[in-house]
């Protein structure tokens, strides 16, 4: 999942306007989703990755999906 959630925020960082919003519409969603089934992870900024973004500060309780 997080490396899925990296690859979407790539390309929303690509794309023209309007499709960007066409695309984020539906990561917001997909966001939600993934908040209300995963948890904070304590440990977050002490971990290798890039912490900044929030979708790596999750713990996904052994499954990238949840």
């Amino acid at each position: 999942m997080r490396h899925a959630r990296d690859v979407l925020e790539q390309v929303l960082e690509e794309l023209p306007p309007r499709p960007r919003l066409e695309l984020e519409r539906q990561v917001v969603t997909l966001d939600s989703a993934y908040l209300r089934r995963t948890l904070p992870d304590p440990f977050a900024r002490h971990r290798q990755w890039r912490s900044g973004l929030w979708w790596r500060r999750r713990l996904a309780d052994g499954e990238e999906g949840g």
